[in-house]
């Protein structure tokens, strides 16, 4: 979830082209109603238009719903902090390095 649309559609691109199967939305409403155990990953910007995506975490650990999650911000520590005590796995500074995340998201399949 990101709400700069240029970045988003680049990054579900990069994606994409690995392989990922995305699904795009830009805002914490859309996420809402977008969620469920259907997902592996769920890449979160901290900061969107209608309101923070700690409320995104709490729904996910509410609901117990079985998806890791990677919080991406412009580098609030504070919001870090708040994300990895509501359950993100990950977190990544904006701008986002697609090597790094590549990764993050390639340590988290199960060995072959």
């Amino acid at each position: 979830m990101e709400d700069d649309l240029p970045a988003r559609r680049a990054l579900c691109r990069i994606l994409s082209l690995r392989q990922f199967e995305v699904h795009e939305v830009g805002t914490v409403y859309d996420a809402q109603r977008a969620l469920g155990p259907a997902f592996d990953w769920v890449l979160l910007d901290l900061m969107l238009p209608d309101g923070n995506g700690i409320d995104v975490l709490r729904r996910i650990k509410r609901e117990r719903l079985p998806v890791k999650v990677c919080v991406i911000s412009g580098g609030c520590a504070e919001l870090f902090d708040e994300a990895r005590a509501c359950g993100a796995e990950e977190a990544l500074v904006k701008p986002i390095d697609t090597q790094q995340l590549l990764q993050v998201l390639a340590d988290a399949l199960p060995a072959v």
